[in-house]
């Protein structure tokens, strides 16, 4: 296959992207795919050193004169409005101010403080499972996708009430990255957004007025105190930022990770008999179905990698999916292998934007596996084909059958 056969949103493709990278590692590592306007990337040496380049960001505009600025459409516009100030779309020297205010709140003590409230929120979601007379559930909607939602409206401080429109303003928000998205993707992203922000602005002066040992409320503290008050909006938007790359990184890698533990039937007896594995079986999970296939970045000013030349502008798809099955880097890279060690997986990214929640999501995620392996040893899927969702950035899937 040469790279007038990449073809990302053919069903084939779609299904299992894995065989497709191989072959463009090993003829077309670096080449420009022109229904998308952008450069494609899929060696892990050339994503690991771009990923730490300055040369490249995740934003342009700060570094654009007005003339060079392209005009934005009424829906680009809007949407603009929900990413402006966020840690994941600014540069130094916004960004270490942003990311200051994270390390201030976000701590390490906060997020031991959440591991017992995460080991009981797993237990609680088996004991329920276990209540069934039906042995036989979605493993993402009855177990995975509670997890980040009920942590991260604990972390800010969300109401019970109120939580039931986070995960469908997460999906919606999120289907503005795909290079594929339609008019009606946008506009319902769009739509999630400015309900999410509305609720926020609501929900902040209630904050500010009666405080609480919330995440937001220690946001909103550090926010109002520093000597030139940082604009709301930032603030709003970091929140919006924590739900999506919360909830989609957890929900996920339990989705993905499940579906070939429990297809590498070896693999699931393995864990069960030596519970030691569940840290190195999570970072396995990241690797082998790695949940954002690719992420993009800017170049900043001109400049020449090996031999090609890019023009300040140009945009790279940096595929970490590709990376994390790279033969250079992972010994035989198509086998899950939960004793995987070292794993040097890119899922988080690397570099100045690499994942700031990476430390919750892994407790998260070994908590739940932890919980899964002991109370539901019997847990075995209904079929061994599941179907992904249609989708280029985020991989996963529709549903996981399983029973138990």
């Amino acid at each position: 296959m040469s790279q007038t056969a990449f073809q990302p949103t053919s069903a084939v493709f779609l299904a299992n992207p894995y065989p497709f990278y191989k072959e463009l590692r090993e003829t077309a590592p670096i080449f420009f795919y022109e229904p998308w306007g952008k450069w494609i990337l899929t060696r892990y040496e050339d994503i690991n050193f771009l990923l730490r380049d300055k040369r490249l960001g995740r934003v342009i505009d700060h570094t654009l004169k007005d003339e060079e600025r392209k005009p934005r459409n009424d829906i680009e516009t809007a949407y603009e409005l929900s990413r402006d100030g966020s840690l994941m779309e600014i540069e130094p020297p916004d960004h270490t101010r942003i990311k200051d205010v994270f390390h201030q709140t976000f701590t390490p003590k906060r997020v031991r403080e959440l591991s017992g409230k995460i080991h009981a929120l797993c237990n609680k979601l088996v004991d329920d499972l276990l209540e069934r007379e039906e042995r036989q559930v979605d493993l993402i909607e009855d177990f995975a996708q509670t997890i980040p939602v009920t942590v991260i409206a604990d972390l800010l401080g969300i109401p019970e009430r109120n939580r039931h429109n986070l995960v469908p303003w997460s999906r919606g928000i999120i289907g503005w990255f795909e290079p594929e998205r339609t008019r009606e993707m946008e506009l319902e992203a769009v739509r999630c957004a400015q309900e999410f922000m509305a609720y926020l602005k609501q929900l902040i002066p209630i904050k500010r007025q009666k405080p609480s040992d919330d995440l937001l409320c220690a946001m909103i503290a550090v926010h109002d105190t520093e000597p030139e008050r940082r604009k709301e909006h930032a603030l709003i938007n970091n929140c919006i930022l924590l739900l999506n790359a919360g909830h989609e990184a957890v929900v996920n890698v339990i989705g993905n990770g499940m579906y070939a533990l429990l297809r590498h039937k070896e693999q699931w007896e393995n864990l069960k008999a030596n519970p030691v594995l569940i840290p190195t079986a999570i970072e396995e999970m990241m690797r082998f179905d790695t949940p954002l296939q690719f992420f993009e970045r800017f170049v900043l000013e001109d400049m020449t990698y090996k031999s090609f030349t890019w023009e300040k502008g140009t945009k790279l798809c940096l595929y970490y999916a590709s990376a994390n099955h790279d033969a250079d880097i992972f010994k035989n890279p198509e086998t899950f292998d939960i004793a995987r060690y070292p794993n040097p997986h890119i899922a988080f990214g690397l570099g100045l934007h690499y994942c700031i929640g990476a430390p919750l999501a892994r407790v998260e995620l070994q908590t739940a596996l932890q919980t899964l392996s002991q109370r539901l040893p019997d847990l075995q899927l209904v079929s061994e084909y599941a179907e992904y969702q249609p989708k280029n950035v985020f991989r996963y899937l529709r549903e996981l059958p399983v029973k138990y």
